[in-house]
């Protein structure tokens, strides 16, 4: 039963990861077309503001995997009823405190927007924001039910429903939007949907796991034991608010909806080049781990971060070298161009990105070495200074001065201050890891690129034009890569995946 929810889980989880991302590109476009650029740049405003609200979380979502996990190995069900007791009373009051902060904020939004939104689109924003309020104030306690189900390894439910739901929620759109209805309708199906889910998830824990939440007794220290365990994935969750969501609210203050819906598309493209590095990242953590506890040195902890740095740098290459070429003419055809800018985003927050996401599994080595707390308060103090700088440049420069802000502070705290302390604090060889790291590969992602550069010369672009220049360019890089870029243990790797493939099909 178990291995089947893990092994089903995983499938799951690409299948959600697919259609999540496949409905976005398809929507995208649509919703754009339909809601026009200003007010699809404001509802992005709106889901951003109040994304920030919802980090009042405090992480107690992990918290709970953590806690009823360890409960539950001890087979020790009172503890585990009162934590869940204590949990679901702190997820209510937080709710209270949401509620609260966001009727305030609810009445100072004409304050807050007052410079840059006619007044109709403070009175859209208004209506949007009072339902996404509401829809989390009721659905932040019902996300214990779904730590719940992942601390009781159940896989298949959650995310059988997660696809459901992103394909209801693409139909729906389609057919409201067809017919007339704005961003409001959007909101509404998103809270709804959220709603109903919950409420599946909350069905099933309580009807088939048997899940209890009882009030035993007080504990204090487990409720110390609660926030301190929960304040660094707090910390976390701040920080990846303000990285990809501060350029929207900052924009909305000091420039337009238009110049958020530019902006919103084109980090879009940077939260899909993450998505692209972190599947290869995971197969090494056991490995990792083992290697710590048995103390490995610096040198064999490099030659991992080295491996697995390479082949994230493959795989982000052809991500990176082809939406440089081929960019463009993407965005143009995908959005039309009034959001070329888009692609300049894209291209200024992927850029350095290319190199943070080759040091991922740098993380997992400080969680193994428990010196990730460095990692969590540098990256809050970075994107303090990130959101300075992107209010300081998206005043001058709109929706590119923002994206510039958010590059400047990922060049700053990933490349230079986490590779100082990797180097002298955790004692890897980060030299000998950029040496080895662009050995060949550089060289040969870039002659790549030059001669994918002559795709662009082909007739005027259409989608047919655009698919044959991806694969064309795909098999360019690949050639290259296999000649002068590979070395021989990536070669056998490749080799063996072509191989597994090979015989599952026939």
């Amino acid at each position: 039963m178990r291995n089947n929810e893990l092994k089903s889980g995983v499938y799951l989880s690409y299948i959600s990861l697919f259609v999540t991302n496949i409905s976005n590109l398809i929507l995208t476009p649509f919703i754009i077309k339909n809601l026009g650029n200003s007010e699809y740049g404001l509802y992005m405003l709106i889901g951003a503001f109040v994304g920030y609200i919802a980090v009042l979380d405090f992480g107690l979502g992990n918290t709970v995997v953590r806690f009823v996990a360890k409960y539950r190995a001890e087979n020790d069900k009172k503890n585990e009823e009162n934590f869940l007791f204590s949990t679901f009373l702190i997820y209510i009051i937080i709710s209270i405190i949401i509620l609260i902060i966001g009727t305030i904020i609810y009445f100072n939004l004409t304050v807050i927007f007052g410079q840059s939104l006619s007044s109709e689109e403070i009175s859209i924003a208004k209506v949007m924001f009072i339902i996404l309020l509401i829809n989390l104030a009721f659905t932040l306690p019902m996300k214990s039910f779904t730590a719940i189900m992942t601390a009781y390894e159940r896989f298949i439910y959650p995310r059988t429903l997660t696809i459901l739901r992103n394909i209801l929620r693409m139909i729906l759109i389609f057919i409201l939007l067809s017919f007339g209805y704005k961003a409001i309708a959007i909101v509404m199906i998103d809270a709804i949907l959220n709603l109903i889910m919950m409420a599946l998830i909350m069905l099933y824990v309580f009807l088939k796991l048997r899940v209890k939440i009882r009030f035993h007794y007080l504990n204090i220290q487990l409720i110390r034991e609660i926030f301190s365990y929960s304040s660094l994935i707090f910390i976390s969750v701040i920080v990846d608010q303000i990285y990809w969501r501060i350029g929207h609210l900052i924009l909305g203050v000091v420039a337009s909806t238009t110049e958020v819906a530019i902006f919103a598309v084109g980090m879009m493209f940077g939260q899909y080049f993450i998505t692209f590095s972190t599947s290869i990242s995971g197969v090494f953590l056991p490995k990792i781990t083992t290697m710590v506890v048995k103390d490995a040195s610096g040198e064999e902890l490099t030659d991992i971060l080295i491996k697995t740095g390479r082949l994230q740098f493959i795989v982000l290459g052809l991500v990176l070298g082809g939406f440089i070429i081929l960019g463009k003419t993407f965005i143009n055809l995908w959005t039309g161009p009034d959001y070329y800018y888009s692609w300049i985003i894209g291209l200024i927050v992927m850029i350095p990105l290319i190199i943070v996401l080759t040091q991922t599994i740098g993380i997992s080595i400080l969680q193994a070495k428990n010196m990730h707390g460095f990692r969590a308060i540098i990256y809050l103090f970075i994107s303090i200074i990130n959101t300075m700088i992107s209010i300081y440049l998206a005043k001058m420069y709109g929706s590119i001065g923002a994206a510039i802000g958010t590059s400047l502070s990922l060049v700053l705290g990933n490349i230079i201050i986490m590779n100082w302390y990797y180097h002298f604090k955790v004692k890897l060889n980060i030299p000998r890891f950029y040496k080895e790291l662009f050995q060949g590969l550089l060289i040969a992602i870039l002659l790549s690129m030059g001669i994918g550069s002559l795709l662009l010369m082909m007739s005027k672009a259409t989608w047919l034009i655009f698919s044959i220049q991806v694969l064309l360019f795909s098999l360019i890089y690949m050639l290259i890569l296999w000649k002068i870029g590979m070395n021989n243990y990536e070669k056998r790797l490749f080799k063996n995946e072509l191989q597994k493939i090979s015989n599952s099909i026939f």
